[in-house]
């Protein structure tokens, strides 16, 4: 799971990024943006910060019963990229 929410958070952002090649969509126009995050962005970051949230509710629960020190540690930071794109998401949206 670790390994598919920090897939999935890499292939949004780089469509996010190309969107005008790959689907005409024009940054700063809002009705295409509307549609675009709403159908696309926002379920795909809602099951990336779920994934990441999974991982790391998991790992804190078998903290004790998985033995692997690493295993444990490079599960939990591959989910804090999701966790850390919203937590800068929401910050941005309370300072701006």
């Amino acid at each position: 799971m670790a390994f598919a929410s920090l897939g999935i958070l890499i292939l949004a952002l780089v469509i996010n990024e190309f969107r005008e090649p790959l689907f005409g969509i024009k940054k700063g126009y809002a009705p295409h943006n509307f549609g675009y995050n709403f159908t696309f962005f926002l379920p795909s970051m809602l099951i990336v910060i779920g994934l990441g949230f999974v991982v790391i509710g998991l790992a804190i629960k078998h903290w004790k019963t998985w033995t692997d020190l690493n295993k444990k540690l490079i599960l939990i930071e591959l989910s804090f990229p999701a966790i850390g794109i919203w937590i800068f998401i929401i910050v941005k949206m309370f300072i701006y």
